[in-house]
């Protein structure tokens, strides 16, 4: 299906890729990071403790996690809600590794494991993987508001390209995915795939285009790319839908797979 010629890209040129904020800016936001970093330790204290065994008085906790009294208390809260300890007051109280199931255990652990160097890469991998079997069931099970909902996120990204947001298109990419894992009735397969994009929506921002290719031209290319998606759904035609997903998952732009190692190129 072809798409409106892409705009005039004046404003979209090559410096909107260099103005994207690097994952070094984003770390400077010094307090968040360290009581999510200090919640990230606790998680792993918990992990190797028993269930319901004890880590500690939050004191004894905080030195481990060399923060303040303040940051501590914020990591704690993270911790706490994310099922990963219980605390108890009163003689013999403290902090304590909470009972999880398997699905908890393993959300704590990805969460864990968000700071590793690997992570867009991994991520990528496994998104791909899992991409046919949300892609069937949303050819399955998806409604006339869900396909609704896929154009507007079309829609959205069309608008940011004629404004040359470059972000906010990219966001736009990412929310369209999320808005077609969403229809699976498999929450397991659900949750996991929604947590993948999560993660490359955070760490995949370094972006950068091929020497011999113009921005705008890419970004075209992979709005139309969406929008043959949105039809291919809405028709239910199977083939279409598989075809564009390979087409998307193996070509486009290319965001650096972390600051250690930003000339490794992977698809978004």
């Amino acid at each position: 299906m072809s798409t409106q010629a892409a705009p005039d890209a004046s404003a979209a040129g090559r410096d909107l890729w260099s103005s994207l904020p690097s994952p070094d800016d984003a770390g400077r936001v010094a307090p968040a990071n360290r009581a999510e970093m200090a919640a990230n330790l606790i998680a792993e204290l918990a992990a190797e403790a028993r269930s319901d065994g004890r880590l500690g008085s939050k004191d004894e906790v905080r030195l481990r996690c060399s923060v303040s009294v303040g940051t501590f208390n914020e990591a704690l809260k993270i911790a706490q809600a994310r099922g990963v300890v219980t605390l108890r007051r009163g003689p013999g109280g403290g902090i304590f590794a909470a009972r999880q199931t398997p699905l908890v255990r393993l959300g704590n652990q990805m969460l864990v494991m968000d700071d590793s160097e690997h992570i867009v890469a991994d991520a990528l991998r496994m998104r791909n993987v899992l991409d046919p079997l949300v892609i069937e069931d949303a050819l399955m099970y998806s409604s006339a508001a869900d396909i609704l909902a896929m154009r507007e996120e079309v829609k959205a990204m069309k608008q940011a390209m004629a404004d040359g947001d470059v972000p906010a298109f990219l966001h736009g990419n990412w929310r369209f995915q999320a808005r077609v894992a969403s229809i699976s009735p498999n929450s397991m397969l659900r949750t996991v795939f929604l947590g993948l994009l999560e993660i490359l929506e955070r760490h995949a921002v370094t972006l950068r285009a091929p020497e011999d290719r113009p921005v705008p031209g890419l970004l075209e290319e992979r709005f139309e790319l969406y929008q043959r998606m949105a039809d291919a759904m809405e028709s239910r035609d199977r083939d279409a839908a598989m075809q564009i997903m390979n087409i998307h998952n193996n070509t486009g732009i290319q965001p650096a797979a972390s600051p250690k190692n930003s000339d490794a190129p992977v698809t978004e």
